[in-house]
């Protein structure tokens, strides 16, 4: 089964854009509402959406304006059903469909996320492109937590959570076009609230040093974990942990479908053998930025080895 979503996007600006920048701009936010999902499904834990497509409405020249449909797939007519009883409980609205500024907002703010996080790994950015940045995007968070009645922070959180090297890349494709005119702003929807205003436009990263960063995976039997967070609605948004002999700072988890998180719950410490995927920022420090949970280490496990 499937939801149906319009959205409008407008780039406000004065002159022509290249077809290739047009072009490379809607590939990437083509990615941007298929990272969407992850965001959804966070928010509405126990829904799974299969996949996300976006179509043409229709494309306007001189300013950009771009009318979309994005397709949620759900895969079953339960899983659907789920989603927009979820949607009717937490958000108090019928359908999503029919109040689509929640996917706007998600866009921005994956956008404005990612653009914020390439300036603070930048040791060189300036200052006031970060504060730009974060101020456009505090601003969309807040609108969003008081139309939809999601904590701020919570929601905050989930996004930064679903930042990666792809969506810096898309998100800095995205508003590649707009950085071409000196007054240009991106608006996402029909709210005039909802933009990636021009003072965000301007301080946001023209493109990404391709050899900077790279990631990699590692398997390590036998880490200690401490949990940090839990989310027993979820296997894969909600829970972080922090791995004493990796880094000091929490990290996402995700479980194993073998996992059971109940039983998981109930521990504090315990000794695991994971997957890690690591960024390789400079060639050289290793940054764990997600756990996959494979086995909890038990008496039972340690006995049949």
């Amino acid at each position: 089964m499937e939801l149906i979503i319009n959205q409008q996007i407008y780039y406000s600006n004065k002159e022509s854009v290249p077809l290739r920048e047009v072009a490379e701009s809607l590939m990437a936010l083509d990615e941007v509402f298929k990272q969407s999902s992850s965001i959804l499904e966070a928010l509405f834990p126990g829904t799974t959406i299969e996949s996300v497509e976006v179509f043409f409405n229709e494309l306007q020249s001189g300013s950009i304006s771009e009318d979309l449909f994005v397709k949620f797939v759900f895969g079953s007519q339960e899983n659907l059903e789920k989603f927009i009883d979820n949607s009717r409980k937490q958000l108090k609205i019928e359908e999503l469909a029919n109040k689509p500024l929640l996917l706007s907002a998600i866009v921005i703010t994956l956008i404005l996320s990612a653009g914020y996080y390439l300036l603070d790994k930048d040791k060189s950015s300036n200052l006031n492109h970060k504060i730009a940045i974060n101020g456009n995007n505090n601003t969309i968070i807040q609108l969003t937590a008081n139309e939809f009645d999601i904590e701020p922070e919570k929601y905050k959180s989930i996004v930064e959570d679903a930042i990666n090297k792809k969506l810096t890349k898309n998100a800095v494709k995205v508003v590649r076009p707009a950085k071409l005119d000196e007054d240009s702003s991106i608006k996402v929807g029909v709210d005039k609230n909802l933009e990636i205003n021009n003072a965000s436009v301007k301080a946001m990263p023209s493109y990404i040093q391709e050899s900077e960063e790279e990631d990699i995976i590692e398997d390590i039997k036998g880490i200690e974990l401490e949990i940090r967070a839990i989310d027993l609605d979820s296997k894969k948004t909600g829970w972080h942990v922090v791995a004493p002999n990796l880094h000091g700072k929490r990290i996402k988890m995700q479980l194993d479908p073998t996992i059971n998180p109940d039983e998981l719950s109930k521990k504090r410490k315990f000794l695991a053998n994971v997957s890690v995927l690591f960024s390789l920022e400079n060639g050289i420090d290793k940054i764990p930025k997600l756990i996959f949970l494979r086995e909890i280490i038990t008496k039972k496990s340690k006995n049949k080895k």
